[in-house]
């Protein structure tokens, strides 16, 4: 899965694909370098960002859903966001799937829109929102109980009718988690495997890969992100979120020439 932020303030790539003609280039050039799915963002979700609000992301996306059909009608969109409004006119637009990092606790209608369209739901694990999580990441064992919270939204889920059919799951590495809590959730990914919904994880750049790293800038967090990609493969990880498509997408074809 690529990621094309069509933001300002993302913490990788804020401001670069801002520009539809730049963003479809960057969509294509994915593709061309491996891309199966491309997730498609328009609010920021890293530790601190604001909410630009549902009609600016609708406005950003679009377009960019529309031009990416037209020009590729095969290749999959989702989109990540967490408002109900979003979801519905990308969906419209020609999205296919819906990436929702609250897992439908920010906008409990997200998941009448999801049960009515019938498509792919990655529904992740997080806690409080952009500007408070950091200070939520307190967890008597943090595996257990992540998935214990990912199984009451799944259950609210199911409630409203989507099919578990339609449901991915996704740890939500980086999310109301300090750098161990996510090392120990890639450590014990297998337990996440083990709740029978195939598995997203987004690790890419993310901060902790550069506390491990002792790398500031998350451009240089690759070979991080190459190691996780492998531990993924060798468990039997469903689908990767990632910005560096081409290096990722050899580190998997490698993992699994060997796994």
């Amino acid at each position: 899965m690529a990621i094309i932020n069509v933001t300002h303030d993302s913490f990788s790539d804020g401001g670069i694909f801002i520009d539809i003609d730049t963003a479809i280039k960057h969509a294509c050039s994915c593709i061309n370098d491996g891309a199966q799915i491309l997730d498609l963002g328009a609010q920021s979700t890293r530790p601190g960002a604001s909410d630009v609000g549902s009609e600016i992301e609708i406005k950003r996306l679009i377009p960019l859903i529309k031009e990416i059909k037209s020009i590729n009608p095969e290749i999959p969109i989702s989109v990540d966001t967490f408002h109900h409004s979003v979801a519905f006119a990308a969906l419209n637009a020609g999205a296919n799937w819906i990436n929702d990092i609250s897992g439908g606790r920010h906008d409990p209608e997200m998941f009448n829109v999801i049960s009515d369209f019938g498509c792919p739901y990655v529904l992740t694990h997080s806690r409080g929102n952009s500007r408070n999580m950091d200070s939520l990441a307190k967890y008597e064992n943090v595996v257990l109980d992540v998935k214990n919270e990912l199984l009451n939204q799944i259950d609210l889920a199911l409630s409203s009718k989507i099919k578990p059919y339609q449901i991915i799951i996704d740890p939500g590495l980086g999310f109301a988690k300090n750098v161990e809590q996510n090392l120990l959730i890639l450590r014990n990914i297998e337990e996440f495997i083990s709740m029978q919904y195939p598995i997203l994880v987004g690790a890419s750049r993310k901060r902790f890969i550069g506390s491990v790293l002792n790398e500031s800038d998350p451009k240089n967090r690759i070979f991080g992100m190459a190691a996780i990609a492998s531990k993924c493969v060798f468990s039997g990880v469903d689908f990767l979120r990632v910005h560096d498509i081409k290096q990722i997408s050899q580190v998997i074809k490698m993992s699994k020439s060997i796994f």
